[in-house]
């Protein structure tokens, strides 16, 4: 039971990848919830979340999920990975200019 419950928590994280990814950040919001509650300590999912609630102004709501986050351990490669997402965005942005 554990092993299909991690399983699905993953696959609900990545829906919610991808639905961020398209601006859905409800329906990310929703997934990554999902993804929480069948794995509690799902850090990655808390902080995508966390990113999530950002765009809808639920600064509090962002802020809990990274607290979160933090306690449990972000894996340093999802927050490379979306340092190295966010500066080429804004490289891209900036070269527009």
């Amino acid at each position: 039971m554990a092993d299909q419950n991690q399983e699905l928590a993953q696959k609900y994280f990545n829906s919610g990848v991808e639905n961020s990814k398209k601006g859905e950040v409800k329906l990310a919001i929703e997934d990554y919830t999902h993804a929480i509650e069948l794995k509690p300590d799902f850090a990655d999912a808390y902080y995508c979340c966390s990113k999530a609630w950002l765009p809808l102004g639920e600064e509090e709501k962002a802020k809990a999920d990274m607290k979160i986050a933090r306690e449990i351990g972000i894996n340093i490669n999802t927050a490379i990975d979306d340092l190295l997402h966010r500066y080429e965005h804004a490289w891209k942005t900036l070269g527009n200019i």
